[in-house]
């Protein structure tokens, strides 16, 4: 039984059965049982027993007996089992013998992989193990029929050879030479296909390799021309790098002048309108006093009037007596004229901070050098990089940062600039000179133009720059009421956009100032129109006071009308005609006696822009032709005085259809 296990057989029932029964008579009959032989039919059952007896490592009891019989058959099987062990014992072969068995071995064993698959010989191996199995459980069983020891029969056989089975001729496909010589032309193709890839790689490869030994060749040759570039880059950094730093630190200096030359404008400005609103306050203050017959009060309110009006009065003498000096002036109509006198002190207080302004002005950039601090200085710098390199002068938009680096240096320059106090065209400046030579060639034609960066240099400047101080100057400082101011300021505004095609709807910065102008004549309209209105039997129409501030709506309807053509028609006609014309002037006109109303209306048809009395009479002056056929139905034709009030009638009417 040992030996059988050892060997990897599993043992049947009938083998065990037969082994506990062998024990139990060793049990019973101690240590004088002997073995004897039993029948035929009982032989599988006597095996087990002679193996019980003959094995000495199976128990106690096996190893104490003492075998006392002479059997010479069991000596000759035993014999015969020691041979049969013998023969399985490998025959141990020379070196020479044994290499040369191990050789064809060897070659056997390649042979067979050449011609049979790793699957074929896996089938074959399994076939040959369960063959082997089923022959070792019929030899047992025959053999243990027999005389054969136990040992004998169940000693484990030493593995077969592996044994290759002929494949099945029923499952092998047949091929013919033809397919043969398919496949291996096919093989050939593929091989030769391989072969033009490789080919064809070397080919790149050697290209590759020779373009390399170009740009080697080319980089030691540009090596001299790339340092002296690398110099010159790093040169133009330090320089822009400081530039940086210096506008960094002057740029706020130069707005607080900015900001401080605006209040002192503003602050003159400001007053004089505060001034002017005031005088149309007392007056008809005065004129409602007088109306309703109170008696003169005290007070220092009333001595603060007194002493407005004494200035005032002041002042309209010394401008009366300046036109009669000029004999060359048109007939003057009061309320034409602007005052903006002021007094010798204060004159002289505003003189003073001018100057300042201007010494400040001076003194910004005093402690840098030319190049950092003028605009020739900054743009040769800029010029000398485009001439160097323009493909990198191009794609660092170089052109798109220049307006931006020299800002601060032309906002210090513009810090007084002011268009409407006196004419001062920018086209006259240095820095515009400088701008409009910058990169300027001899050679340049219409088509270079169109692909030089810098084409659009001077107007993105004029937009960026020269407009947003314009928006300052009308925020702060700008009059409606003014006629001087206001026809500097639409010619200055006109003419910049009609030399610059950038300033267009799509403008920010247009958009914005036009927007200041308009917010400054929504107010202008709000606080400086004033039309008394009281009942004829209180006062004449003819009052100075009257005539006065009929004239001053005029005169600011007129102002507003001379930015026709920049300024939206349609915002420029609800400012201009629905509120100050049909609100204002309609009721001085309906309150005045014909002759008088058509005098004035006269005087406001003057002022309309030609554009809006061509063709259908546009709803906002409708009202004002109905009340001039009115009026014009009042005159008498038989009065000479009223002649030339009726010929103002029919040249208004002839122009304007009432509804």
């Amino acid at each position: 039984m040992k030996i059988l296990l050892e060997s990897g057989c599993i043992p049947d029932a009938a083998m065990i059965h037969a082994a506990r029964k062998r024990r139990q008579k060793a049990r019973e009959l101690g240590t004088d049982y002997i073995p004897i032989e039993e029948q035929s039919d009982e032989k599988g059952k006597s095996r087990l027993i002679r193996e019980e007896d003959h094995d000495r490592s199976d128990d106690d009891d096996s190893q104490d007996r003492i075998d006392m019989t002479v059997n010479t058959e069991a000596r000759d099987k035993e014999k015969r089992r020691e041979a049969f062990l013998a023969s399985q014992v490998p025959i141990k072969l020379s070196d020479n013998e044994s290499e040369h068995e191990n050789e064809e071995e060897e070659w056997e064993a390649q042979q067979i992989r050449k011609g049979v698959t790793g699957a074929q010989i896996a089938a074959a191996q399994q076939d040959s193990m369960l063959q082997q199995q089923y022959t070792m459980g019929m030899n047992v069983n025959q053999m243990m029929g027999t005389s054969v020891p136990l040992e004998m029969v169940l000693m484990p056989a030493p593995p077969p050879p592996p044994s290759i089975q002929p494949p099945d001729p029923t499952k092998i496909v047949p091929v013919t030479p033809q397919k043969v010589i398919n496949r291996m032309r096919s093989r050939l193709e593929n091989l030769k296909e391989v072969h033009r890839q490789h080919q064809q790689e070397q080919e790149c490869l050697e290209q590759e390799l020779q373009q390399a030994l170009k740009e080697l060749d080319v980089g030691n040759i540009r090596t001299p021309h790339f340092a002296q570039r690398f110099r010159y880059y790093q040169e133009l950094r330090g320089y822009v790098t400081d530039l940086v730093e210096c506008l960094d630190e002057k740029l706020p200096l130069v707005i607080k002048l900015e900001q401080r030359w605006l209040d002192l404008y503003g602050e003159r400005s400001t007053e004089l309108m505060e001034r002017r609103r005031q005088d149309t306050r007392d007056q008809a203050e005065e004129i409602t006093t007088a109306s309703r017959g109170q008696g003169v009060r005290r007070g220092p309110e009333v001595e603060a009037h007194g002493r407005r009006a004494t200035e005032r009065e002041g002042r309209r003498a010394r401008r009366r007596r300046a036109r009669e000096l000029a004999s060359t002036l048109p007939k003057h109509i009061d309320g034409m004229s602007s005052d903006d006198e002021v007094t010798e002190q204060q004159n002289l207080a505003f003189k003073q901070a001018k100057d300042e302004i201007d010494d400040d002005c001076k003194d910004i950039f005093s402690d840098v050098l030319d190049e950092y601090c003028t605009v020739r200085g900054i743009l040769s710098k800029l010029e000398s990089w485009r001439e160097t390199d323009m493909d990198a002068y191009t794609e660092a938009y170089a052109s798109l940062c220049i307006p931006k680096m020299i800002s601060p240096i032309i906002r210090l320059q513009l810090v007084t600039w002011n268009p409407i106090m006196e004419s001062a065209d920018i086209e006259r400046t240095k820095w515009y000179n400088t701008l409009l030579l910058y990169a300027l060639d001899s050679k340049e034609t219409e088509e270079s133009l169109k692909r030089d960066p810098d084409v659009r240099l001077v107007p993105s400047t004029i937009e960026k720059i020269v407009i947003p101080k314009l928006t300052s100057i009308i925020e702060k400082i700008w009059d409606p009421m003014s006629t001087s101011q206001t026809l500097r300021l639409v010619g200055t505004i006109n003419r910049l956009v009609k030399e610059y095609p950038n300033l267009n709807d799509t403008s920010k910065q247009l958009e914005s100032l036009f927007n200041a102008i308009l917010d400054k004549i929504k107010t202008a309209v709000e606080n400086d129109v004033f039309i008394p209105i009281f009942p004829k039997q209180v006062w004449d129409t003819k009052h100075q006071f009257f005539q006065r501030q009929f004239a001053m709506a005029v005169k600011l309807l007129r102002n507003l009308l001379s930015w026709q053509g920049l300024l939206g028609d349609m915002q420029l006609k609800n400012l201009a005609l629905g509120s100050l014309l049909n609100r204002y002037l309609l009721a001085g006109l309906r309150v005045s006696s014909p002759t008088d109303a058509l005098v004035k209306a006269n005087m406001v048809v003057s002022t309309l822009p030609r554009a809006w009395l061509q063709g259908e009479t546009i709803e906002h002056l409708k009202m004002f032709a109905s009340l001039i056929q009115q009026l014009s139905e009042q005159l008498d034709q038989a009065n000479p005085t009223h002649n030339e009030a009726w010929e103002y009638a029919k040249s208004i009417l002839k122009i304007i259809k009432p509804l």
